[in-house]
Protein backbone atom coordinates (compact mmCIF):
# COMPACT_ATOMS: atom_id res chain seq x y z
CA UNK A 1 0.00 0.00 0.00
CA UNK A 2 1.13 3.38 -1.13
CA UNK A 3 1.36 6.17 1.35
CA UNK A 4 -0.24 9.48 0.74
CA UNK A 5 2.04 12.18 -0.80
CA UNK A 6 1.72 14.42 2.08
CA UNK A 7 2.90 11.81 4.41
CA UNK A 8 5.72 10.81 1.85
CA UNK A 9 6.71 14.55 2.04
CA UNK A 10 6.99 14.58 5.33
CA UNK A 11 8.92 11.97 5.57
CA UNK A 12 11.83 13.09 3.07
CA UNK A 13 11.22 16.90 4.77
CA UNK A 14 12.05 15.07 8.28
CA UNK A 15 14.97 12.84 7.89
CA UNK A 16 16.44 15.60 5.50
CA UNK A 17 16.18 17.87 8.79
CA UNK A 18 18.41 15.62 10.46
CA UNK A 19 21.24 15.53 7.79
CA UNK A 20 23.28 18.77 8.90
CA UNK A 21 23.50 16.96 13.12
CA UNK A 22 24.72 13.77 11.02
CA UNK A 23 27.00 15.41 8.52
CA UNK A 24 28.51 17.32 11.50
CA UNK A 25 28.80 14.00 14.19
CA UNK A 26 30.42 12.13 11.33
CA UNK A 27 32.67 14.95 10.11
CA UNK A 28 33.93 15.71 13.48
CA UNK A 29 34.04 12.39 14.25
CA UNK A 30 36.47 11.28 11.19
CA UNK A 31 38.14 14.84 12.28
CA UNK A 32 37.15 16.06 8.67
CA UNK A 33 35.65 19.31 10.13
CA UNK A 34 36.98 21.85 11.94
CA UNK A 35 35.22 21.16 15.78
CA UNK A 36 34.50 24.24 16.86
CA UNK A 37 32.06 25.83 14.08
CA UNK A 38 31.11 22.02 13.60
CA UNK A 39 29.51 22.44 17.32
CA UNK A 40 28.24 25.64 17.00
CA UNK A 41 26.25 24.77 14.03
CA UNK A 42 24.97 21.51 15.38
CA UNK A 43 24.19 23.38 18.68
CA UNK A 44 22.47 26.40 16.94
CA UNK A 45 20.53 24.02 14.33
CA UNK A 46 19.66 21.87 17.07
CA UNK A 47 18.02 24.67 19.08
CA UNK A 48 16.10 25.81 15.96
CA UNK A 49 14.20 22.36 15.40
CA UNK A 50 13.86 22.30 19.29
CA UNK A 51 11.89 25.37 18.87
CA UNK A 52 10.07 23.93 15.56
CA UNK A 53 8.86 21.23 17.28
CA UNK A 54 7.68 22.96 20.64
CA UNK A 55 5.82 25.25 17.67
CA UNK A 56 3.96 22.37 16.52
CA UNK A 57 3.00 21.32 20.23
CA UNK A 58 1.79 25.05 20.59
CA UNK A 59 -0.36 24.50 17.57
CA UNK A 60 -1.94 20.89 18.96
CA UNK A 61 -2.73 23.06 21.91
CA UNK A 62 -5.03 25.83 20.14
CA UNK A 63 -6.54 23.52 17.92
CA UNK A 64 -7.46 20.79 20.59
CA UNK A 65 -7.16 21.63 23.66
CA UNK A 66 -9.66 20.08 25.07
CA UNK A 67 -7.89 16.55 24.22
CA UNK A 68 -4.26 17.80 24.88
CA UNK A 69 -2.80 15.64 27.86
CA UNK A 70 -1.18 19.06 29.22
CA UNK A 71 -1.21 22.47 28.92
CA UNK A 72 0.99 22.66 25.95
CA UNK A 73 1.42 26.41 25.66
CA UNK A 74 3.18 26.17 28.46
CA UNK A 75 5.20 23.26 28.33
CA UNK A 76 6.17 23.74 24.76
CA UNK A 77 7.39 28.14 25.54
CA UNK A 78 9.70 25.80 28.38
CA UNK A 79 11.46 23.57 25.92
CA UNK A 80 11.75 26.01 23.60
CA UNK A 81 13.41 28.88 26.14
CA UNK A 82 15.64 25.62 27.43
CA UNK A 83 16.78 25.17 23.96
CA UNK A 84 17.46 28.86 23.82
CA UNK A 85 19.49 28.99 27.15
CA UNK A 86 21.18 26.29 25.82
CA UNK A 87 22.93 28.73 23.40
CA UNK A 88 23.91 31.49 25.66
CA UNK A 89 26.43 29.29 27.73
CA UNK A 90 29.96 29.08 26.83
CA UNK A 91 30.18 26.83 24.08
CA UNK A 92 31.17 23.49 23.74
CA UNK A 93 30.19 22.46 27.14
CA UNK A 94 29.03 18.35 27.27
CA UNK A 95 25.86 19.83 29.56
CA UNK A 96 24.62 21.74 26.71
CA UNK A 97 24.45 19.18 24.32
CA UNK A 98 22.77 17.00 27.22
CA UNK A 99 20.49 19.62 27.49
CA UNK A 100 19.20 19.75 24.08
CA UNK A 101 19.24 16.06 24.02
CA UNK A 102 16.96 15.69 27.34
CA UNK A 103 14.31 18.41 24.99
CA UNK A 104 14.76 16.36 22.26
CA UNK A 105 13.38 13.80 24.14
CA UNK A 106 10.43 15.25 25.84
CA UNK A 107 9.35 16.46 22.58
CA UNK A 108 9.15 12.96 21.87
CA UNK A 109 7.36 11.68 24.93
CA UNK A 110 4.79 14.34 24.36
CA UNK A 111 4.19 13.57 20.90
CA UNK A 112 3.32 10.06 22.04
CA UNK A 113 0.89 11.24 24.50
CA UNK A 114 -0.43 13.56 21.71
CA UNK A 115 -0.79 10.51 19.49
CA UNK A 116 -2.43 8.15 22.32
CA UNK A 117 -5.09 10.91 22.38
CA UNK A 118 -5.48 10.74 19.31
CA UNK A 119 -4.17 14.10 17.93
CA UNK A 120 -1.07 13.22 16.21
CA UNK A 121 -1.74 10.09 14.02
CA UNK A 122 0.36 7.46 14.20
CA UNK A 123 2.95 7.61 11.33
CA UNK A 124 3.76 10.90 12.51
CA UNK A 125 4.51 9.38 15.74
CA UNK A 126 6.59 7.34 14.22
CA UNK A 127 8.11 9.40 11.87
CA UNK A 128 9.44 11.29 14.86
CA UNK A 129 10.48 8.58 17.26
CA UNK A 130 12.80 7.43 14.16
CA UNK A 131 14.27 10.86 13.34
CA UNK A 132 14.47 11.54 17.50
CA UNK A 133 16.83 8.79 17.41
CA UNK A 134 18.69 9.80 14.66
CA UNK A 135 19.13 13.15 16.00
CA UNK A 136 20.28 12.26 19.62
CA UNK A 137 22.65 9.73 18.52
CA UNK A 138 24.37 12.18 16.38
CA UNK A 139 24.21 14.38 19.34
CA UNK A 140 25.92 11.82 21.54
CA UNK A 141 28.58 11.68 19.08
CA UNK A 142 28.74 15.09 19.04
CA UNK A 143 28.98 15.34 22.81
CA UNK A 144 31.53 12.45 22.84
CA UNK A 145 33.71 15.10 20.99
CA UNK A 146 33.92 17.92 23.50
Amino acid sequence: MTQPLNHRTAQLLTYAGTLPLVIAAVGLAVGQLPSSDVLWMASTYSAIIISFLAGIHWACHLFFSDRCPRNLLLTSNTIALLAWLSLLVPQHQPWQVLLQILCFLYLLILDYKLSVAGILPPWFYSLRLNATMIVVLALCILMSQL
